[in-house]
């Protein structure tokens, strides 16, 4: 399992606690310094922009995204050039032997995605 984040954000906090509280192995990769447009094209093919764009970002509000009707060529890259407006942590994982991606935190979601309970 790959957690993709920074180390500073709330819900990427969250999200690592969570995780090492529950004794699951993930690797933690920052965001900022390793995500390339392929990346987020591959991250497409699981989740709309929607998902990714963090809406409630400031980055998200001084790019004046809001109600824009973006090309997804655009949409990525205005994700890869702003890691800001990217909603966090992203987690990739193969659980059940599926690639899947998981956008946020959200502990009740964890608990059944991680946990199965």
């Amino acid at each position: 399992m790959r957690v993709y984040g920074i180390k500073t954000c709330a819900s990427c906090k969250k999200a690592l606690e969570f995780l090492n509280s529950h004794s699951i192995d993930y690797e933690f990769i920052k965001i900022d310094q390793n995500i390339s447009q392929e990346h987020i094209e591959y991250w497409l093919r699981f989740v709309s922009a929607d998902k990714l764009f963090n809406t409630r970002s400031k980055a998200y509000k001084e790019h004046n995204l809001k109600g824009k009707d973006l090309t997804k060529k655009t949409q990525v890259k205005k994700l890869w050039e702003d890691n800001n407006v990217l909603k966090r942590p992203i987690i990739e994982h193969g659980l059940n032997g599926e690639e899947k991606l998981y956008v946020g935190f959200d502990e009740k979601e964890y608990q059944e995605l991680f946990i199965g309970s």
